[in-house]
């Protein structure tokens, strides 16, 4: 077992922020009267979002295409050179204790041919709003899910409404260890009875469970999509269907563009601006 995962009194990671480009950055972005967070409106119909993490689980996969189960792939930047079916949805599995978030989108973008547009940040190592979501955003991300949570939103720094959503996930694997992810309800089954909407799943790859003792909620959750009548969606297909018109240049034309820091240029800040 990794010593990063061991039991017992730990010290958190620190993860070098690009202080100085963060600031600018939220400079670049217009003050509103905002002063919460903004939520997706009720959907009208049942979704689910299954995601997993770390690695591709090609049994997982071929489980899900013989059930007609789309999902996500949030995948480590050491293990994006594996061999990954082309009709995946794979993405970001930002890992702060590896390297800095800008080689990382270098190394996804050099595997993938294309930039990452969803994250999670591995270990849900968060610091907090207004460093990890300005990080995220500036970095070209458009869609977090670290956070747990029911309901999808936009966040607000200081009246400033950040072109990023977060996509909280509210299910994961069930374990005894003391770990920072967890389920909001013991019993899986009451999201689906009061028909939450999207509710995300975050179900590990089986070996990963196997590793570091988890209990897998994938078959169970895979049993609740069907009985409950819920329509299963990947990251992509949810955001393009239900979030892309609050980004900046969407239809609403409420938010103004930004610019974001290349990958390299945030690279050299994390390198030399020292953990708040």
């Amino acid at each position: 077992m990794s010593n990063r995962m061991r039991e017992g009194p730990f010290q958190e990671s620190s993860y070098y922020y690009p202080a100085e480009r963060i600031i600018a950055y939220l400079r670049t972005l217009k003050v509103t009267e905002s002063y919460e967070n903004q939520f997706l409106p009720p959907l009208d119909r049942k979704i689910a979002i299954l995601t997993h993490d770390d690695q591709f689980d090609p049994e997982m996969f071929r489980i899900e295409q013989s059930q007609e189960i789309r999902s996500t792939w949030f995948l480590l930047a050491e293990r994006l050179g594996e061999t990954i079916p082309a009709e995946a949805d794979v993405h970001l599995h930002f890992d702060k204790e590896a390297s800095t978030l800008g080689e990382q989108i270098e190394t996804y973008r050099a595997k993938r041919g294309r930039s990452p547009r969803f994250n999670r940040i591995h270990r849900l190592l968060w610091r907090a709003n207004n460093f990890d979501f300005p990080l995220l955003a500036m970095s070209g991300i458009e869609v977090d899910c670290t956070l747990i949570g029911t309901k999808p939103y936009r966040p607000t720094i200081e009246g400033r409404l950040l072109p990023i959503w977060e996509v909280p996930f509210s299910i994961t694997d069930r374990t005894e260890r003391f770990m920072a992810s967890y389920s909001l309800s013991a019993d899986f089954e009451v999201l689906f009875k009061a028909g939450l909407s999207p509710i995300v799943i975050l179900s590990h790859p089986f070996s990963v469970c196997a590793q570091h003792q988890l209990v897998s909620c994938f078959y169970e959750v895979l049993g609740l999509v069907k009985r409950y009548g819920y329509q299963s969606m990947d990251m992509s297909s949810f955001h393009d269907r239900f979030l892309s018109k609050g980004r900046p240049g969407g239809r609403d034309g409420k938010n103004q563009s930004v610019t974001r820091g290349s990958p390299a240029a945030l690279d050299q800040d994390q390198k030399t601006e020292g953990p708040p």
